[in-house]
């Protein structure tokens, strides 16, 4: 006769990294992405540690119920696409709200994944209807107004594009407070960091308040507000007479 004895030990046979391809985490709001799934398997004398508890006393499968990531989805290479339809439990839950939820790819090989937690993860605005809520997110830093000739003011910033969101195709300068109205100066973005602006002619009378606008077709984005331009459309008075002298 031979007398078996159950285990206690746990054996965790999952290997969800074999191979190699991509993982997708996702996670609401702008809180951190979670990889992992921590679990607890055993007993304990503990009421806290017996709520982590997996499993209602009968024998399950501890392969396919005690997974050792927290992904939503992934691909094997050489796939390079991965699609994921949000759930309910990620969308804002009352009409023309929104709501952020961050994505994140780690890539693995053979039981190995990259330990690089978030690191260039990727938000996006959603509605109630899981659509994308388009935004412009880069920032920008002014760095001089140089008054030219004729009125002229050259606005030069530095901008700093997001990773995510919507990359503008243009600036606009645009006049808020001024002796005059003058129109609209747009320049177009091709990746410069350094972005210079005219202004139309200005009158010295009195200073300016500009407004540095980014665009994208119909979504924009103010990016630098409240700046104070002088002109000088009169310039230095032109010489009455003068000489010269041959040494």
């Amino acid at each position: 006769m031979t007398q078996r004895i159950r285990n206690r030990s746990v054996l965790y046979n999952h290997r969800p990294f074999t191979g190699q391809g991509v993982s997708l985490y996702v996670a609401a709001d702008a809180a951190r992405v979670n990889y992992r799934r921590t679990r607890i398997v055993g007993g304990g004398r503990s009421r806290r540690r017996r709520r982590w508890i997996k499993g209602t006393g009968g024998d399950f499968d501890i392969a396919s119920s005690m997974t050792k990531t927290a992904r939503v989805g992934t691909v094997t290479h050489p796939t390079a696409q991965i699609v994921y339809a949000l759930p309910a439990e990620l969308l804002p839950v009352l009409p023309e709200t929104e709501q952020d939820v961050t994505f994140d790819l780690r890539h693995f090989k053979d039981d190995v994944e990259s330990e690089v937690s978030n690191y260039r993860t990727v938000r996006v605005t959603v509605d109630n209807s899981g659509n994308e809520v388009l935004e412009i997110r880069g920032s920008a830093r002014l760095l001089s107004q140089e008054p030219r000739v004729g009125g002229v003011v050259r606005l030069r910033f530095r901008y700093l594009p997001a990773r995510d969101g919507v990359q503008p195709t243009q600036f606009v300068a645009t006049r808020t407070a001024g002796p005059t109205s003058p129109a609209d100066a747009t320049v177009t973005y091709g990746g410069e960091r350094i972005i210079e602006i005219d202004t139309p002619a200005l009158s010295d009378a009195s200073p300016y308040t500009y407004t540095i606008r980014v665009e994208n077709g119909a979504t924009t984005q103010d990016l630098l507000t409240g700046i104070g331009v002088q002109a000088d459309a009169t310039g230095p008075p032109a010489p009455i007479n003068g000489s010269t002298e041959t040494k």
